[in-house]
């Protein structure tokens, strides 16, 4: 690097020569910066996460703390320099260390809330889904934000160590769940393998599509009519 007197002497276009190359460094340097603190920045909860992220659909990975039902979870977000760090053990106030995750493309029964009835399954649905990955590390593929403000996500997990499974696969596969239809409704480019696994189920009468007639509605169906 020239010194100030011979900085002066130097012509214009080798100035700007100089000008651009610090000016390339400093913007590598805030670049990596950066992609540093946003690999070991850990999502509190679901407001955390930037839209970016959520636009690119940039996995991450996070510890299963708690199944609310059928189709959502709470999960402790575990960055790279958190990885082996276990979540905490208290539930108190876990909405403030967690992320609401609602699975893509899958619908379960409703369980009771509210002073609402229970739907059938429902209680089922959610121990299923408590036994496949509760207390697991999963992978997540945000998608999109409901009007809950929960991340809308594809979320997989291994089974044995060596498995990859797709939640919402199973709950289909199991008729714990049907697909979701309704507006902002997501499929992660497997609309087809998804209506696959629900027809599947439906035939074989699993889950909910062996109820009697009359015993079943849709968790959309439930909704509406307890609407408020």
């Amino acid at each position: 690097m020239p010194t100030n007197s011979d900085f002066s002497s130097l012509s214009y276009s080798q100035k700007v020569a100089i000008y651009g190359q610090t000016a390339l460094y400093l913007g590598l340097g805030a670049g990596i910066s950066f992609g540093l603190y946003m690999m070991f920045k850990r999502y509190q909860t679901c407001g955390d996460i930037p839209d970016s992220v959520i636009k690119s659909h940039k996995k991450f990975y996070g510890i299963v703390m708690d199944v609310s039902d059928g189709d959502t979870i709470r999960v402790y977000h575990t960055p790279l320099i958190q990885w082996f760090n276990p979540p905490p053990q208290k539930k108190r106030g876990i909405s403030n260390f967690t992320i609401s995750v609602r699975l893509s493309a899958v619908d379960a029964p409703e369980v009771s809330h509210f002073g609402k009835p229970a739907q059938p399954l429902s209680k089922e649905a959610k121990d299923y889904l408590a036994s496949q990955i509760l207390g697991k590390r999963v992978s997540i593929k945000p998608l999109s934000k409901d009007q809950y403000s929960r991340l809308v996500a594809t979320v997989s997990y291994r089974q044995m160590l060596v498995f990859k499974k797709n939640a919402a696969h199973e709950m289909l596969k199991q008729g714990l769940g049907q697909l979701y239809r309704g507006g902002g409704a997501q499929y992660d480019g497997e609309k087809d393998l998804l209506e696959s696994l629900e027809a599947n189920a439906k035939r074989a009468k699993r889950g909910v599509w062996g109820l009697k007639k009359g015993e079943y509605e849709s968790p959309a169906e439930y909704k509406r009519k307890h609407k408020g």
